[in-house]
């Protein structure tokens, strides 16, 4: 069975947002993918703080609504990653994790209800990740995001009529076997102190590959590279996150467990609600425009959903 923990905050923060973005559209493309995935789907809306009242009333109509308050990021996803435990769920089950500014293309969870038939190896799901050198994006792959040398892509496997095939990375936007994500559970809520790219250190870590260099750990430790003068407190917090990330690489070097195998829908069925984010190969824009019809159509509280198109 497939469930979803979508995280949901009130609030908004400083990214650089498409002209159509709104968390609205962003809920309303998540319940039109659930309805169109042909599958029973169990969601959780697991929300911090108050929810505005139009996104409450779609949340109210599509799953079950969890109230949270003060959570901030971390405590969110640390939330989200018990939930599967508290609530029992058989270990073969998958788990999306949701983050609430995303843009779901109608067939994006019929994939993810496909993929694991079609790859029974797999514990991690992606519709949005790196495949080697290649961001969902385009571009080039961040200094910060590392391939590992041994890293090496796999065949393209049709999905549901899409291709899927192995990923490098994801975001905190992903799928999970239950029994992964409980014998992962300390990996997973380790890599939340990483730093920046804390989602790609994770990725790199359950695949089994250490995550930093050590040099770029003792860069960090030397006040992470930053020239000039620096508070003590600034030098403490950059010497802490240098051991976290020994840390982290020496776990990696004494962990018995397996290496993990990410698998993702190429060209991606999500996107990334922010400017440069914007996953190749899909009209997004034009996929917000038709949401907001559906919605329209459906009567789904708070039209309209969309704040027009880009451009």
């Amino acid at each position: 069975m497939l469930h979803v923990i979508y995280r949901s905050y009130g609030g908004e923060n400083v990214k650089n947002r498409p002209a159509f973005y709104s968390k609205r559209l962003a809920l309303a493309s998540f319940v039109r993918a659930v309805e169109e995935a042909g599958v029973p789907i169990e969601v959780l809306y697991l929300n911090d703080g108050p929810i505005p009242a139009d996104r409450l009333a779609l949340m109210d109509g599509s799953g079950e609504t969890i109230a949270r308050f003060g959570l901030g990021n971390k405590g969110s996803v640390r939330a989200a990653l018990a939930l599967p435990l508290e609530r029992g769920w058989p270990d073969e089950d998958i788990v999306w994790l949701a983050e609430d500014d995303y843009l779901y293309d109608p067939a994006a969870l019929v994939g993810l209800a496909a993929a694991p038939g079609a790859f029974p190896t797999a514990d991690y799901f992606a519709l949005y990740a790196s495949v080697g050198h290649r961001p969902p994006a385009g571009g080039a792959q961040p200094d910060y995001a590392p391939v590992p040398p041994t890293w090496e892509p796999s065949a393209p496997v049709s999905v549901a009529g899409r291709s899927w095939q192995r990923g490098l990375s994801t975001t905190g936007t992903y799928g999970v076997t239950v029994r992964a994500l409980r014998e992962d559970q300390r990996l997973l809520r380790w890599a939340l102190w990483s730093g920046a790219g804390w989602d790609h250190t994770m990725c790199l870590l359950y695949q089994g590959y250490q995550p930093f260099t050590w040099r770029a750990v003792a860069d960090q430790a030397r006040a992470g590279g930053v020239p000039g003068p620096l508070s003590l407190a600034r030098r403490g917090r950059f010497a802490l996150l240098a051991a976290v990330r020994a840390a982290l690489n020496g776990w990696r070097l004494v962990r018995r467990g397996p290496r993990r195998l990410l698998v993702t829908a190429d060209p991606a069925l999500v996107t990334h609600l922010e400017v440069g984010c914007l996953a190749l190969g899909t009209d997004w824009a034009g996929l917000a425009d038709d949401c907001t019809a559906w919605a329209a159509a459906r009567d789904v509280p708070g039209q309209p959903v969309s704040a027009g198109r880009a451009g």
